[in-house]
């Protein structure tokens, strides 16, 4: 009776988890389009310049350490060496969350600097303090996950989230009445993520107090050296998988504005540009929805059955996750490039920079595939391998910026990060097939796929043209053109999906 107990408990805080996560992901990409409306694209580009700072930061705290931390705590059988565990691993993370804070508050004129805008440096400095709180964030959802509870750190991120769209939101709207510069009221919206983490961080405070911090075992160089290795490894790689995109936005803002200057243009149009090509980060985090949630929970509980099933009956679940999430992001980014310069004008007020942002949208398989192989490598105990690819695709992102971003701008940035994806793509998949798994098999699957996103984009760009020739190229035109192709393409989509069979009704049931 206990053991049922326990494990409906255990359930119905795996789904809150669930749902959580997924509102949390919903909010943090929807947020941006009222926020650049306010501040414009000058102040999103303030906003975005800094942004990849607290979204690696927050990758840490959110994703990537809390699993690996979960996974080492759920190992211990007993409860003493659980929490032995866990404060050892929040010791190394204060060492290196408070490592990252002293650098980012030291440098942040430097780092402004070679971003070519030394206003940026009371926005760096303001986005460190989260690095503070990090640790107690990582490693209390991470031992109450290893510990089972769910619910604990479904609430912290539920919190977390709301309270920093909240200051973010109140920060614009109340910087833009009092005609506070676009700098400072960008320093203030940075805060919100401190905030919001303060916040969340007090659903871990008795972790913390009356459990980890009266742990008698004590702490030995030795054992903390021992722990860092797989930390800064296999936890590290985890995180820099999850923030791949976050990791190319982040080249972008040492990069683009540089590179856009350097072609002649003055850095206010420069910034300006950079606030345009922005607008697409948002759309991408939808995007990448489905493909983060069986990243993060579905393909590693997969992959952990081939203890209990045959490893034939695994590979062909892995495959059919692959087709899932591929499927659904194929299609985002087709809806997304046929319909850009409509979706760019509802959500952002005009239609500037949208070929850039369509060829943009053309990451979202692309990041599926990378993400989804490299979690795979990383299940297969091939740590390097996946270091490999991410390491590759900065290299990529790094050279097509420097080769296509002056004399193409916006897009050549955009055509940057789809080929660096791209070279990612081909090196993953190789190595992804070295240790057995290999969606590249299934030649009749991508056929079909082919034929399903092409019925799909081309009835919505006829039902597009249809409807626009009837009505003004402007915010409430392109409202009217979505509102009438976005069915017509989710209707063609779940047709084909269905007449073609792309998913297994087996796998389905």
């Amino acid at each position: 009776m206990k053991q049922k107990r326990s494990n409906s408990l255990l359930l119905h805080g795996t789904v809150w988890l669930a749902i959580t996560s997924l509102i949390v992901k919903i909010l943090s990409a929807v947020y941006r389009i009222p926020f650049q409306n306010m501040v414009g694209n000058i102040g999103f580009y303030i906003y975005q310049q800094v942004y990849p700072f607290y979204g690696i930061g927050m990758t840490f705290a959110l994703t990537g350490f809390p699993a690996f931390i979960s996974k080492k705590v759920a190992q211990e059988n007993n409860q003493l060496q659980k929490k032995v565990i866990a404060r050892n691993y929040w010791y190394l993370l204060l060492l290196f969350g408070g490592s990252l804070f002293v650098l980012l508050q030291l440098f942040s004129t430097k780092i402004a600097v070679a971003m070519d805008d030394s206003h940026l440096a009371i926005v760096i400095q303001n986005v460190s303090w989260m690095y503070l709180l990090m640790p107690f964030l990582a490693v209390g959802r991470g031992y109450c996950q290893g510990n089972l509870d769910m619910t604990t750190t479904a609430h912290s991120q539920l919190v977390e989230q709301v309270l920093r769209v909240g200051i973010i939101l109140a920060a614009a709207a109340i910087g833009i009445r009092q005609h506070l510069s676009l700098y400072t009221i960008g320093s203030w919206a940075i805060l919100g993520g401190t905030f919001g983490a303060a916040a969340a961080m007090l659903f871990f405070w008795p972790v913390f107090f009356y459990e980890l911090r009266f742990t008698k075992v004590a702490v030995t160089v030795a054992e903390l050296k021992k722990l860092a290795r797989p930390l800064f490894t296999e936890g590290l790689i985890f995180c820099l998988n999850a923030a791949l995109l976050i990791l190319l936005q982040l080249i972008d803002s040492f990069t683009l504005k540089k590179y856009l200057q350097a072609s002649g243009l003055l850095p206010t149009t420069a910034a300006a540009l950079k606030g345009v090509f922005d607008r697409g980060q948002p759309l991408l985090q939808l995007g990448l929805v489905i493909t983060n949630a069986i990243a993060v929970s579905s393909l590693p509980a997969l992959i952990n059955q081939q203890k209990k099933q045959s490893n034939q009956i695994v590979r062909w679940k892995v495959q059919q996750l692959f087709q899932l999430a591929l499927l659904f992001a194929f299609a985002a980014a087709i809806g997304l490039t046929v319909l850009m310069p409509q979706i760019n004008w509802v959500l952002f007020g005009s239609a500037q920079g949208s070929f850039a942002l369509a060829v943009n949208s053309l990451t979202i398989p692309l990041a599926t595939i990378i993400i989804l192989d490299n979690v795979l490598l990383q299940i297969e105990e091939q740590q390097v391998a996946a270091f490999k690819v991410i390491l590759l695709i900065i290299i990529g992102k790094i050279f097509f910026n420097w080769l296509l971003i002056t004399p193409y701008g916006i897009n050549g940035a955009a055509w940057g990060s789809v080929l660096s994806l791209l070279v990612g793509m081909i090196a993953a998949g190789r190595l992804e097939r070295s240790v057995g798994f290999s969606y590249l098999r299934t030649a009749g699957w991508f056929r079909k796929l082919l034929i399903t996103m092409s019925v799909m984009g081309i009835s919505v760009k006829i039902t597009a043209l249809l409807i626009q020739n009837q009505v003004s190229f402007s915010r409430l035109g392109s409202f009217w053109v979505l509102l009438a192709a976005i069915p017509i393409g989710i209707i063609a989509f779940f047709a084909c999906t269905l007449r073609f069979q792309l998913l297994d009704q087996k796998f389905l049931n």
